[in-house]
């Protein structure tokens, strides 16, 4: 079985490089350099990365690079946001902190139901142990806790606690684009052992599902840059899918042929 996962993490990349990238990359760089520079240098998001880095170490597809990523990327959302409203340099940097650790502590009970909750309540006892005023604690146990499709949001007071709940969602559903098809997928099938024609014959309806965050983004940059992240992810994905069944239509006629049998007896 694990061949078959990492043969099919080398196709889907391949079939992956043949599209652009999301635009967001090309004309959000200067935010993502400034967030990219953050996350490399400050103190504090630098001590969470280690400490979440054994926590994450089995988190199938949702592990240390997948948080990394929301972290950075939510930091550049943030930063491209702030442009728009009277902050200044101190205020977007610690905005930027607090974001960056709600990246990174925002998927540490994945796999769990209400995962979002119980990921903000874990959260919120490692920011114990850092120097994090109280109303600094709650944005970003706010921001775990909302960063979950599909649900309803619970409404933060802070208007800043709001940008930082909005920007974390916007970055994380981001993953749900080419992320999704090229590692995520397969890193899950891996965990659960599920067999890959069963990924097949539910391939359609999960496209159908990861369309629905196409209209979910809430912040101004998220609804500009996230849908495209959606359809690259989903063009991807149909190109995965043609060639899932032609690399295992023999799996899938036997399966169809099994049922067919069970239903004449």
């Amino acid at each position: 079985m694990e061949e078959i996962y990492g043969e099919m993490i080398a196709v889907s990349r391949k079939i992956a490089s043949s599209f652009p990238p999301p635009r967001f990359y090309a004309c959000c760089q200067p935010w993502m350099a400034l967030s990219q520079n953050l996350f490399s240098a400050d103190a504090q998001v630098l001590r969470c990365r280690t400490l979440v880095q054994n926590e994450l170490k089995n988190n199938y597809g949702h592990g240390l690079d997948h948080v990394e990523k929301v972290a950075v990327e939510a930091g550049a959302l943030l930063y491209l946001e702030a442009e728009k409203r009277s902050m200044g340099e101190a205020g977007k940097q610690r905005a930027g902190v607090l974001v960056q650790m709600a990246g990174l502590l925002h998927d540490l009970c994945r796999g769990e139901k209400n995962h979002a909750r119980l990921g903000a309540a874990a959260a919120g006892k490692i920011l114990r142990n850092f120097p994090f005023s109280p109303e600094e604690e709650r944005m970003i146990v706010g921001a775990i806790a909302n960063h979950e499709a599909f649900l309803e949001p619970q409404p933060i007071v802070s208007p800043l606690g709001q940008l930082v709940s909005d920007v974390l969602y916007d970055a994380d559903k981001f993953r749900w684009g080419p992320d999704n098809f090229t590692l995520t997928l397969w890193e899950m099938l891996r965990f659960s052992r599920a067999p890959i024609v069963r990924l097949i014959q539910r391939f359609p309806k999960g496209m159908k599902g990861i369309a629905r965050i196409k209209e979910t983004f809430r912040t101004p940059s998220g609804k500009t840059y996230g849908p495209e992240f959606i359809d690259l992810g989903l063009m991807i994905g149909e190109k995965i899918y043609q060639f899932l069944q032609e690399r295992f239509a023999e799996e899938l006629s036997q399966g169809r042929n099994g049922r067919d049998d069970a239903e004449t007896q």
